[in-house]
């Protein structure tokens, strides 16, 4: 019985094409002074979280780029909110 040699192994390459269709639309982004976080758009949408002042003060209000703006009473429903806003 006599053996095939063995075909020597080569590193997988992605599909490239297919890694160029994945699109992620929303990206977590570094947060200007003032706001705790803020999600961007592709398409230059925005949304952001910030605690409250003066008589907001400890609220957590969640603005986005077309002018709403809402407070709320903790951060988790502020995430969930602007979780919300994003979609």
């Amino acid at each position: 019985m006599t053996a095939k040699p063995l075909t020597p192994l080569r590193p997988r390459r992605h599909n490239t094409d297919a890694w160029l269709a994945i699109v992620v639309p929303w990206r977590l982004v570094r947060a200007p002074r003032g706001e705790s976080c803020r999600w961007e758009c592709i398409d230059r949408r925005w949304v952001t979280i910030t605690l409250g002042q003066d008589h907001e003060l400890g609220l957590v209000i969640v603005t986005d780029s077309t002018g709403r703006r809402h407070a709320c009473e903790g951060y988790e429903q502020a995430l969930a909110l602007a979780k919300s806003w994003r979609d």
